[in-house]
Parts: structure tokens; sequence; C-alpha cells
């Protein structure tokens, strides 16, 4: 009998590919900010007039308070250890969502399933059976963000129909 476990095994084999894809981008995404923090501490930028360093001038080269905290005194390796620890992070938290909500719907056998992949994300269509009858289970995967307040990153959106 197939179930909910099965669809997260199906998925994993197209979500390697775009994981792959996503730790590479994380990667360089902390070596260009590592570089821009190194950079930014050999010359602090001060207020005008004043001794006060602008530290909201180091967020903004660093995309963020909490990077320029993580990136601080550290060399290149540990900043692509720490962008791989990172994005591992956020797609165990993906799979973890995932499988929650697949469990919640009661998924007793799958019925068919529709995966259309392109270069920038998949849609995933499931025809399942569950305790509450017929349902269908649609999951997206699409770009979001990118601009000035987070980076590019992927978004996983997973409804399940009746």
């Amino acid at each position: 009998m197939q179930t909910y476990k099965q669809i997260i095994k199906d998925l994993e084999q197209i979500f390697e590919k775009f994981d792959a894809l996503y730790i590479d981008r994380q990667i360089a995404y902390y070596e260009e900010k590592h570089e821009a923090v190194t950079n930014w501490w050999k010359a602090p930028t001060k207020y005008h007039g004043t001794k006060s360093t602008n530290w909201d001038d180091l967020y903004t080269v660093a995309g963020g308070k909490g990077l320029s905290q993580k990136l601080r005194g550290i060399n290149v390796l540990m900043a692509q250890d720490l962008a791989v620890k990172d994005a591992q992070s956020v797609i165990n938290a993906r799979n973890a969502k995932m499988a929650k909500k697949l469990e919640e719907a009661g998924i007793t056998k799958v019925i068919s399933n529709n995966i259309e992949v392109s270069s920038d994300g998949f849609n995933g269509y499931f025809a399942v059976e569950t305790d509450k009858g017929n349902q269908t289970v649609t999951i997206n995967t699409i770009l979001a963000g990118g601009y000035n307040i987070q980076s590019l990153h992927y978004r996983t959106l997973i409804k399940v129909r009746g």
C-alpha cells in the first residue's frame, strides 16, 4: 500500500536536484557576503563627523544583522561550511513540513500522480485516497524573495483539497 511516505520518496528524487542547486547558491551567497564583511571590517564606516561605527552599513553589506554576526572573524572555508549547514537546515524544515501536512491528510493510497519539472521549480499533482475520501494533493515549488528583504530562495506550497 502506498501512503504519504511514497509521495515523499518520489519527491526526494526531484528535490535532490533543486537541493543541490540551492546549496550551491547558498555557498556562493555566503562567499560573496563573507568577502563584503571582511572588506568592511578593514575600514569600518563611521557616522559623519563622529568616531561611532555605522553598524547599519555593515548589516546592509552583510545582508542582515544575523549574517554579519555569523560571518565575522571566520575564514572562507568556515563560511562555506556554515552555508551548507544553514541550507541543510532549510531543506530539513521543508521536508518535515511536507511530511506533517501529508500525514495529517490521512493518505491511504496514491491513485495517480503527475509531476512537471521546469528550470525554476516543479508542480506535483497527486490523486489520493484518504480517511475522508478521495482528495487531490498539490505540491508547488516556486522562487520567492530576491529583492531587498530576502535572498532568492525556493518556497514549497502544499495543498490538500477534497
